[in-house]
């Protein structure tokens, strides 16, 4: 299934905080929640925790954002992922007078939000549930050239269910078809791309893609600038 930037409409649980869903059960989705989620400036996410096995995966995108996560206060960038396991509190405010957006991910859909009062905040420069930028950037696999993966969560930051990771496709480039026993959601966070497998379609920036089960996806990047695929698992990297 593909889903068109083009074709959606934002909403707002949160004043301040437009969404667009990319992956959920009003699609028919079974597995995957994912959404791109904005912060205007001035504006934030309440400090909650989700419930049962709602892991939470939080990735970067554009500006800066302070996170609370676990009673520690840090500001968080672009490429910046933060995982929130349940019943760990967490939440986000835009301190800066630019917009911030993230990718959110749950490996079950529709998750349940708790919100709680605010935290007594310790600042902090780093946390283990925070993956720094590019911290874990490697080839996507042997022998596939032009084509790099960097992790943003998985058992190396406390991620029991989730795992996800940015796609770099060089100019000219392709990664290779695979398939899953799960359902895979992919997202454009710069493009286009063309499918290789599967449905045949290019999809622009801000498109998405959830491939079912056993189903073989692939792209390939024919433009002329690096094309960055996010791509979210609703198991752990093994």
């Amino acid at each position: 299934m593909i889903i068109r930037r083009a074709g959606q409409e934002p909403t707002d649980r949160y004043p301040g905080c437009p969404r667009f869903a990319i992956a959920g059960d009003d699609f028919g989705h079974t597995s995957l929640h994912v959404g791109d989620l904005y912060y205007r400036p001035g504006y934030g996410v309440p400090h909650h925790y989700h419930t049962g096995g709602a892991e939470e995966t939080q990735i970067m995108l554009d500006g800066e954002l302070e996170c609370w996560v676990d009673g520690k206060r840090v500001v968080v960038y672009p490429g910046d992922t933060v995982t929130a396991p349940p019943g760990i509190g967490h939440a986000f405010q835009n301190r800066s007078g630019a917009m911030g957006r993230m990718i959110t991910a749950f490996p079950l859909t529709p998750p349940e939000t708790i919100h709680i009062d605010d935290p007594e905040l310790e600042d902090a420069t780093s946390h283990p549930a925070i993956i720094r930028a590019d911290s874990r950037r490697g080839a996507y696999a042997d022998g596939v050239d032009g084509v790099e993966k960097i992790e943003l969560s998985g058992d190396f930051s406390g991620a029991k269910s989730t795992y996800t990771y940015f796609v770099d496709i060089q100019p000219g480039a392709s990664m290779p078809v695979e398939t899953f026993n799960a359902e895979t959601a992919i997202f454009v966070v710069s493009g286009p791309v063309v499918s290789i497998a599967g449905e045949d379609a290019e999809l622009d920036t801000d498109d998405g893609a959830v491939v079912p089960p056993n189903e073989q996806y692939g792209f390939a990047n024919k433009g002329d600038a690096v094309a960055r695929l996010c791509v979210v698992h609703p198991f752990l990297n093994s």
